[in-house]
């Protein structure tokens, strides 16, 4: 007997609730992927290192839509709603999407913090948080502990920063 095909779909998730609704997924039958990298955490002078969704409130559902009852995700516990293309259809992720980040996996679902830049050494970034927030700056380079270094004209000087990767987008 063949296995279904599956077809990637994506659900928007409740806040922090990706991996409870990745539990009831899988409790239904569901193929479900949800990666993540390793973030580094201080909270009461404590720096741990924690597991965070790569993609903050999204996770990728592998669905066979022929013969699914695929509505029912959207009643699943920890999920807001499923993507659509249109009102009758899921929206879809190519499987080469998922099949490059299961590529780049350092463990199970585990993907290195540095798959997500995709900056130009010179390319302006925004800041995100923190003092410098909405500052724009220059891509330099990533360091060796996931990073970003930018070049930040502050007070009249360039000077270097460091932030989280999370911390910045292209501007």
């Amino acid at each position: 007997m063949r296995e279904p095909e599956v077809t990637w779909c994506v659900a928007y998730t409740q806040p922090f609730k990706e991996r409870l609704a990745q539990q009831h997924l899988l409790e239904q039958g569901y193929k479900v992927y949800l990666p993540q990298f390793k973030k580094t955490r201080r909270h009461a002078r404590k720096v741990e290192e924690v597991l965070a969704p790569l993609f903050p409130r999204y996770i990728f559902i592998g669905i066979d839509l022929k013969s699914s009852q695929w509505r029912s995700i959207n009643g699943t516990r920890g999920i807001s709603h499923l993507l659509m293309s249109d009102s009758t259809n899921p929206a879809s992720v190519p499987l080469c999407v998922i099949k490059e980040l299961r590529a780049q996996e350092l463990s199970e679902a585990v993907v290195p913090a540095s798959s997500l830049i995709s900056f130009i050494r010179g390319e302006r970034i925004r800041i995100l948080e923190g003092i410098f927030k909405d500052h724009v700056a220059f891509y330099e380079a990533l360091d060796d502990k996931s990073r970003v270094q930018l070049l930040l004209n502050f007070l009249g000087r360039e000077m270097k920063a460091s932030f989280p990767i999370y911390a910045v987008e292209a501007a």
